[in-house]
């Protein structure tokens, strides 16, 4: 029984952090990467400083634009 309530909680833990509405504060870009923590749950992410990348990201998920127009 004892198991199966340690499972449970992990299980709710883990779930409270999942459907967290992440708050990021994000360090000043010093290379390629930069590391942020969430001001909500204390989650760490890498994020991505190239514009390019972002940039190509972003046009990938738009419909392309027709210059004939």
């Amino acid at each position: 029984m004892i198991l199966h309530e340690e499972i449970r909680e992990e299980l709710l833990a883990e779930r409270q952090v999942s459907s967290c509405r992440h708050h990021w504060m994000i360090e000043t870009a010093n290379g390629p990467t930069s590391i942020g923590i969430c001001r909500n749950c204390r989650e760490i992410k890498e994020f991505a400083n190239s514009v390019a990348e972002i940039e190509r990201d972003f046009h990938d998920l738009q419909p392309a634009a027709r210059i004939d127009q």
